[in-house]
Formats: structure tokens, C-alpha cells, sequence
């Protein structure tokens, strides 16, 4: 799905991290100051909870999928029960959003962003195989650019075709747009940074902006 070698290493390193990251926050759910790069002495640290360590693991799969297309091998996955997952990471975001289940230290809009991610990975992998059945039909390595077991594998016609890549290059430019704030929140708060649970917010808004910013360039690449 990445053409370049270079560009495919990269974003294995960024996804590795943020998989890491979200590794040592299951099994570590230490407290963690809000993500906001506003740090006053009236913010309270953020316990660690079974919602931490819930949202951590989904971010530690979204992670591993990011990787996994960014290299051939990752086209022979199955679609199908990718999609399953997102769907439902989409729905434990969607209702962190509305405190049903528990405080992370996330801002709404913060889980309301991870939210769309998981759906832009349903997105990504429904329409891929239409995007990509253009101008390789016939070709013998068709199965190492197109996700062979997805959902739209017919090739569309040109208007469509030219429709899913505008889809894909604004939800592109969206996730690069939007790995600023966590970046913006990730200096700041280690600027300002003078306790373990603010330390631990600057690393994970580091790793929000880097996973934000790795899905926008797979998205454009893909455009």
C-alpha cells in the first residue's frame, strides 16, 4: 500500500512507538495529568482504570494495523473482521465521549478524533481495493497493492474512483491537521512538566500526534 521503502520504514518506527506506548500504559495505568497543554495546580491527575487500559489496547491494535498495511504482507489479512474491530473501538470512543464509561484524562474531542480514526480504517478498508483495482487489472503483483479481501473489490467506474481518492486525500489532510494540537499539547505540557503524571501526558499526546500524523500521509499516499 506504501510504495516507497524509505516512507514504509518510517511509519513502522512511528506506529511501533505509539504500540509501545500503549503497551506500557496496560500495564502500567499510572496516573496521568489531563491532556491539555493549560497545566495549572488545580488540574487532577487522572487514576489509572480499567478505561485506561481498555482505550490503551486499542490504540496498541490500531497501531499494529497501521503497520501491517504499510508492507505487502498486510494486503492478505482479512477485511472483514478488521472491520469488526474498528466498528466497535469506534463505539468504546463514541462513549467515552459522553463519560458512560469512565474518565482517561481526554478531552471529548480528544476521543472524538480517535473515533473517527477507526471509522476512516473501515473507510480505508472498504474502498481500498476499488481505489487501487484502477490501472493494475492484469497486472501479475495486483495482489501486493490491492486488499485482496475487502469489501469493494470490483473496479469503479472513473467518477466514483475519482471520489473515493478526494475521500481519501481530505480524510489525509484532516488526520495531518489534526496531529498539530496533540503536538501543540505534547511541547507544552513537557515544557511545563514537573511531575511523573505530567510527563506521562507529554509522551502520549507525543504519540497521538505521531499516530495522527502517520495515518494522514498513508491516507495521501493512498490518494
Amino acid at each position: 500500500m506504501v510504495e516507497s521503502l524509505l516512507l514504509r520504514w518510517i511509519l513502522t518506527v512511528l506506529f511501533t512507538a505509539s504500540a509501545l506506548w500503549g503497551l506500557h500504559r496496560i500495564i502500567r495505568a499510572e496516573p496521568i495529568s489531563p491532556l491539555s497543554g493549560r497545566l495549572t495546580d488545580q488540574d487532577r491527575d487522572v487514576p489509572g482504570s480499567p478505561a485506561v487500559r481498555i482505550s490503551a489496547a486499542w490504540h496498541v491494535v490500531m497501531s499494529a494495523a497501521m503497520v501491517a498495511m504499510c508492507w505487502p504482507w498486510g494486503m492478505a489479512i482479512p477485511a472483514t473482521p478488521q472491520l469488526v474491530l474498528f466498528a466497535v473501538m469506534a463505539v468504546w470512543f463514541l462513549a467515552l465521549t459522553t463519560d458512560l464509561v469512565g474518565c482517561t484524562g481526554h478531552r471529548r474531542w480528544q476521543d472524538a478524533h480517535h473515533a473517527v480514526m477507526a471509522l476512516a480504517m473501515c473507510w480505508m478498508l472498504t474502498a481500498m481495493p476499488s481505489l487501487m483495482s484502477h490501472g493494475e487489472s492484469g497486472s501479475e503483483d495486483v495482489h501486493h497493492h490491492s486488499m485482496g479481501s475487502g469489501i469493494l473489490a470490483s473496479a469503479p467506474d472513473p467518477a466514483q474512483e475519482n471520489g473515493i481518492a478526494v475521500v481519501f486525500a481530505l480524510l489525509g489532510g484532516y488526520f495531518v491537521l489534526t496531529s498539530l494540537p496533540w503536538l501543540s499539547a505534547a511541547v507544552d505540557i513537557g515544557r511545563k512538566a514537573r511531575t511523573r503524571p505530567q510527563r506521562e501526558a507529554a509522551y502520549e499526546a507525543t504519540c497521538h500526534a505521531a499516530m495522527a500524523a502517520g495515518m494522514g500521509v498513508m491516507f495521501l499516499a493512498a490518494s
